[in-house]
């Protein structure tokens, strides 16, 4: 084989991996059928239930938030995320948390009820609040915020189904602005960090 062959070949496999990597990210990451939308479209008040009752995003203007969507048999992406979270609060300051809030969104309403929700956000972080909604809710916040997510039957299982979601960190300014979405391998340092440029 001649030289410049031997140099092509890999350099030509590496182009290619990047470009099925690109691929495989830009499609697991945005809502199916919201190809279209920028970043800019994205955001907004929403209106869920927690454990306490009734909560809209509007409730926590002048503090900074951050979004999660998750559920609870979720078996480690989200108490990962959920520590990501928790590890950032506990970098702030005592007057820095308190203009700092956290919420947890269920994609799974079905069974994850506001009670064991609470239960979980809490094992994390007491400025982390747990909310879901009906089904059609859900689907509107998450497409709100370009959420991907999908139910897969599961067969002989007791699960039934598993959920299949994008994983990110929803950041929003106290007027209530969503300022970036951080992925999944975000450090609680990057995160604290974005949180107190916004403070």
């Amino acid at each position: 084989m001649k030289p410049a062959l031997k140099w092509l070949i890999p350099t030509f496999g590496m182009l290619l991996l990047t470009v099925l990597i690109s691929f495989y990210v830009s499609t697991t990451t945005k809502k199916l059928g919201q190809s279209n939308r920028t970043f800019s479209d994205l955001g907004g008040n929403f209106t869920l239930t927690s454990k306490n009752g009734t909560i809209s995003l509007n409730d926590y203007k002048d503090e900074v938030v951050v979004l999660y969507f998750g559920y609870l048999s979720c078996a480690d992406v989200c108490p990962t995320s959920m520590s990501v979270i928790s590890n950032a609060f506990n970098k702030l300051t005592n007057t820095q948390i308190k203009q700092t809030q956290g919420i947890f969104i269920s994609v799974d309403p079905d069974r994850d009820n506001t009670t064991d929700i609470e239960k979980f956000t809490r094992y994390f972080h007491k400025k982390i609040i747990g909310v879901t909604g009906s089904k059609t809710q859900i689907a509107e916040v998450s497409e709100q915020y370009g959420v991907y997510y999908n139910t897969d039957k599961l067969e002989n299982s007791l699960m039934d189904y598993s959920v299949d979601h994008a994983s990110r960190f929803y950041i929003i300014n106290k007027k209530g602005k969503l300022i970036t979405a951080m992925s999944h391998s975000t450090t609680p340092n990057e995160l604290a960090a974005q949180i107190m440029e916004l403070l």
